[in-house]
């Protein structure tokens, strides 16, 4: 990590705040960016135990006595959505994409532990429809990390000048035996912000969603990745995982999901019950059992 110049905070910001903020960064059309030194500190961070009540509640996760790994994301992302609110950090917040996260768990957080957050930003890279960076929150208890979480995200239209777009070819999506089925309502974006605090216009309403050039209003990819954790999340030891998202859930919406356990964990994929199309892909691999 660049311990250039790391910043402690005594706050995290609700998302509101910064949504609220992100207006500001539209003007943002930068030529050759590079990416802030910038690490935001914030230290001793607990769960509020309602708001984990509620997150295990929406997404039907374990009562466990440890917290998921993606309430633990929500908790900390706002101090790294803060970062992109800076004025040396490059790229315009509103409309960003997000295309992707990698979890790393050294050993599950009990409920009741208290962790430090550091988030920084890193991996500018030219993308063949602009460039992609990742913000990156540590979690950290006495010294040890116990949990990376990587948050890759696409800002359209921004070039790197020296730099060839990295093109990766995709197989073509062969839908597995389906083992469940989410039926979405319209309102699914606006009940998971009251609970994740995330209250991005894209998410909330078709009108909203409109606005910022979706067809309509798209469900949270954290909301989706933490319903399927939650029933393969390991409650100890250590594992990781990925999501790769690859078409929006345009509400309303029918899922189709395909579970499929292997030697390491699981392969879970999603799909538009009706045209096919892959909606996105997690991995589960567990190092210990």
């Amino acid at each position: 990590m660049h311990n250039v110049s790391a910043k402690i905070v005594s706050e995290i910001p609700s998302m509101a705040t910064v949504y609220a903020s992100a207006v500001k960064t539209l003007g943002r059309k930068p030529k050759n960016p590079k990416l802030p030194q910038t690490v935001l500190v914030f230290q001793g961070a607990t769960a509020d135990l309602e708001k984990l009540q509620d997150f295990r509640k929406a997404v039907n996760a374990p009562m466990n006595a440890v917290l998921p790994s993606l309430y633990v994301h929500s908790l900390a992302f706002p101090l790294a959505m803060s970062l992109m609110l800076r004025n040396d950090f490059p790229l315009p917040l509103l409309g960003m994409i997000h295309l992707s996260n990698h979890v790393s768990v050294s050993q599950p957080l009990g409920e009741d532990e208290s962790f430090d957050i550091e988030v920084h930003s890193e991996n500018l890279t030219s993308h063949a429809k602009g460039v992609t960076c990742d913000l990156v929150i540590r979690i950290v208890v006495d010294g040890q990390d116990r949990m990376l979480m990587r948050s890759t995200f696409l800002a359209k239209g921004v070039k790197l000048s020296d730099a060839q777009p990295v093109t990766i070819e995709h197989p073509e999506f062969a839908a597995p035996i389906r083992t469940a089925q989410w039926k979405l309502d319209s309102g699914t974006g606006r009940r998971w912000a009251k609970v994740a605090g995330d209250y991005n216009p894209i998410h909330l309403s078709a009108l909203s969603a409109k606005a910022l050039g979706m067809p309509s209003a798209i469900a949270h990819g954290i909301y989706m990745a933490a319903r399927v954790l939650a029933g393969i999340e390991p409650g100890a030891g250590t594992y990781q995982w990925s999501i790769e998202f690859k078409t929006p859930v345009v509400l309303p919406a029918t899922v189709d999901l395909g579970f499929r356990r292997n030697a390491t964990g699981y392969t879970v994929d999603a799909w538009h019950a009706r045209k096919g199309k892959p909606h996105f892909e997690l991995e589960l691999i567990s190092q210990s059992n």
